[in-house]
């Protein structure tokens, strides 16, 4: 009796885990037709007047792991845009789902720039005020966020213009520039 209901398991298994998202190791352009659920509407917080813009994915915080969530932006693009979008936290429909970000408010960056592949972003002194889960979750959805934007692989953090060591996903601190690799413990499920 339990033999005969092990392939009708299987086949019930393999269906479900075919319908997931893929993951990807950058972020990539959605086209606005190709969003799903109506992320667009205007009732989510996502809809400009003529719809028209680039979607990115900014990471924000749900039981202490990073979720992506899709932004639209006018272009163009750029870094400085895509994390002012992150700074912005959650809409209020990601806040009902129970999407926080832990960035402590809109004015946690001082500053961004890019060299070489690298991000660098000055955090303000509200930085320091964040527990110690909290700074993880922050800088990793900084990390992830930066590093989802085409030719950027590490991100060097600073605190007020200072070197600065930050914690990784493990708690260990690191003055060098951080990865995804950095924040796995806290990496979005799937």
């Amino acid at each position: 009796m339990i033999g005969a209901r092990i392939p009708a398991l299987v086949v019930v298994l393999a269906s479900l885990t075919a319908c997931g998202v893929p993951t990807q190791d950058s972020a990539s352009k959605v086209e606005t037709k190709d969003v799903p659920f109506g992320l667009l509407d205007k009732r989510s917080g996502f809809a400009t007047s003529d719809e028209s813009g680039e979607i990115v994915v900014v990471f924000l915080a749900k039981d202490e792991r990073l979720v992506p969530a899709l932004r639209l932006l006018e272009p163009p693009v750029t870094l400085e845009r895509v994390l002012g979008a992150l700074t912005e936290g959650p809409t209020k429909v990601e806040v009902a789902d129970g999407i926080r970000s832990a960035l402590p408010d809109k004015g946690a960056l001082n500053s961004i720039s890019l060299a070489g592949g690298t991000a660098s972003v000055d955090l303000a002194s509200a930085f320091t005020g964040l527990s110690s889960t909290d700074q993880i979750l922050a800088l990793a959805q900084l990390v992830y966020t930066a590093t989802g934007q085409p030719g950027i692989g590490l991100v060097q953090f600073t605190l007020q213009g200072a070197r600065t060591e930050v914690p990784r996903g493990n708690g260990s601190l690191t003055f060098a520039a951080v990865s995804r690799d950095d924040y796995l413990a806290v990496a979005p499920p799937g």
